[in-house]
């Protein structure tokens, strides 16, 4: 389980994520600073194809109407997707839904392991754990994808509902 989790995205967008590049970043194909840790915004054909120069995938909920998509790529391989309603600006400290994407050989094994027993099985044949300690977030690895997602929403509930609605999934 990665003890980063989804608090540590505010605290990182509030601290300007941790050192970014201090200038342009390297930008890829897909329009993002893959070496940078600074958020920016993107649209779903930017986000498929930043997955793509990155060589991994970039897990959402699909695409929401009235929202826009905040991109960011740490250091250490997470990314996250940030659903902001449109006028609400790039590294806003507001909570809102985000999906995380963590580099995990063993995920499903992972997830079983944090949940201590208390995990189902998402209708898409993933693994999911609601994490009791930290509400409103769900842990979730799928059978062979060496990643775990973590869907977070300030609505409890709107989290487990989004992580048991089978749309998390890779960009694309």
């Amino acid at each position: 389980m990665r003890a980063f989790g989804v608090l540590a995205v505010t605290a990182l967008v509030l601290a300007g994520c941790g050192g970014g590049s201090g200038g342009s970043a390297p930008t890829s194909p897909g329009g993002g600073p893959t070496l940078g840790n600074d958020p920016v915004l993107m649209s779903a054909a930017q986000l498929e194809a930043e997955a793509k120069f990155l060589g991994q995938p970039i897990y959402w909920a699909g695409p929401k109407k009235g929202y826009v998509y905040e991109f960011q790529h740490t250091s250490a391989g997470y990314v996250y997707v940030r659903y902001l309603p449109r006028g609400i600006p790039v590294g806003d400290p507001g909570t809102h839904l985000t999906v995380a994407t963590y580099p995990f050989k063993g995920a499903v094994k992972g997830v079983k392991g944090a949940s201590k027993g208390k995990w189902t099985k998402g209708p898409d044949g993933s693994v999911l754990y609601v994490r009791n300690d930290h509400p409103g977030s769900v842990l979730m690895a799928f059978p062979g994808v060496p990643y775990e997602i973590e869907v977070y929403d300030p609505r409890p509930a709107s989290s487990a509902f989004i992580a048991q609605s089978g749309d998390v999934r890779p960009v694309g």
